[in-house]
């Protein structure tokens, strides 16, 4: 029966951020190992040993190069097992979800030693599997028909309909319909204007004469919300990866801000070195540099608090807020994927700003919006 049933959005979305978040996470730990040697991965080790709580630890800077260099195989196993178990997932294999969930706890510590945002999100995909309606669709029941069911029931708990909007002539003026007239050329002389006897309170509102009104009284229009249905799960989809990635940037702003005062200096001495003749062409100081960052970082800042705020409209139906949320998501992520030439890791905000934008160009979503438009 339900062995024809299309796989569900989450599950999708599930096996997508496995599969893209294990390679990145195989290639963040080898980058790591192979930068175990270098002089500035050896004095941040060398740092971090001289803080608590590793302060008083008596760890060495190769007793904790040692350490890191297992996490990091650890992780990678890990990783690339769950790259080649992400592939089982979109043919429904139980085992694969039991072997992922197995290899959470390692890809936790694992990431520890490599970027931190990346385990997590393989995690995150992990955990997807054993939520609805992708539970379903691993049980083999028809998840499409329970999932409607339970976002209908949710919708009428939080939307009540009116009391006496389904019944003509419940509420509300114009509501009854007035019963068709006479025509006066048929009507007795002496009663030229005579009504049915049967409806005496069938004359509109604003009617005195007893004259029908000059037009039916059409009935009260359906709300948009009840003509549109229920919320797509893919724009639900679409606005949570939103919030969730423009949290996490402005997370990563608050943090580049705060570093920037003591970094400033190497940043100036690097970019004398690397770029001295844009250096000498725009004049550039240390507090120039400083002041031009803050204000990029500012600008990014901006830019992803609009994204929130967007997500929110999309989600409460507008629709212009949707199509400039897509337009949006896809220039920022192709900006990403320039800086990402430079910081790879960026890769997985690449792929999430990517799912983002298909999910709100979905045909369901552009229809749910189709009677605001």
């Amino acid at each position: 029966m339900s062995q024809q049933e299309s796989r569900p959005g989450h599950a999708t979305l599930a096996g997508v951020l496995i599969i893209v978040g294990s390679i990145v996470l195989v290639l963040s730990a080898w980058e790591r190992i192979a930068a175990l040697h270098t002089l500035e991965v050896q004095e941040e080790l060398g740092r971090i040993i001289a803080d608590p709580p590793f302060a008083d630890a008596g760890i060495t800077i190769d007793g904790l190069s040692a350490l890191v260099r297992v996490l990091c195989l650890v992780g990678a196993g890990a990783a690339a097992a769950a790259t080649i178990l992400g592939f089982q997932v979109f043919k429904r294999s139980l085992s694969a979800r039991i072997a992922l969930t197995a290899l959470s706890p390692l890809l936790l510590i694992g990431g520890m030693a490599t970027a931190g945002f990346l385990a997590p999100m393989v995690v995150a995909g992990i955990a997807l599997l054993w939520l609805q309606p992708t539970r379903d669709w691993y049980a083999g029941r028809p998840w499409r028909e329970r999932y409607e069911a339970r976002r209908a029931e949710r919708l009428a708990r939080t939307r009540p309909s009116e009391p006496g909007a389904d019944r003509p002539g419940a509420g509300g003026p114009g509501a009854e319909r007035p019963v068709q007239a006479v025509p006066a050329a048929s009507q007795p002389q002496g009663q030229p204007h005579a009504q049915p006897h049967a409806q005496p309170h069938a004359q509109p509102q604003g009617q005195t004469d007893g004259r029908p009104a000059p037009g039916a009284h059409p009935a009260p229009a359906a709300p948009h919300d009840a003509v549109r249905g229920p919320r797509p799960q893919a724009l639900v989809m679409a606005c949570v990866l939103t919030w969730v990635a423009s949290s996490t940037a402005l997370a990563g702003l608050a943090l580049v801000a705060a570093l920037l005062p003591s970094q400033s200096e190497t940043l100036y001495d690097e970019m004398s070195a690397e770029q001295p003749a844009l250096v000498e062409a725009y004049q550039l100081t240390e507090a120039s540099l400083v002041g031009g960052l803050y204000v990029l970082i500012a600008g990014l800042a901006v830019w992803a608090v609009a994204a929130i705020v967007l997500a929110g409209l999309a989600f409460a139906g507008r629709n212009w807020a949707r199509i400039t949320l897509a337009v949006s998501a896809a220039c920022a992520g192709c900006l990403c994927l320039l800086m990402a030439l430079g910081a790879w890791p960026l890769v997985m905000l690449v792929a999430v700003l990517a799912v983002s934008t298909w999910l709100l160009l979905r045909a369901d979503v552009a229809a749910w919006f189709a009677p605001r438009r």
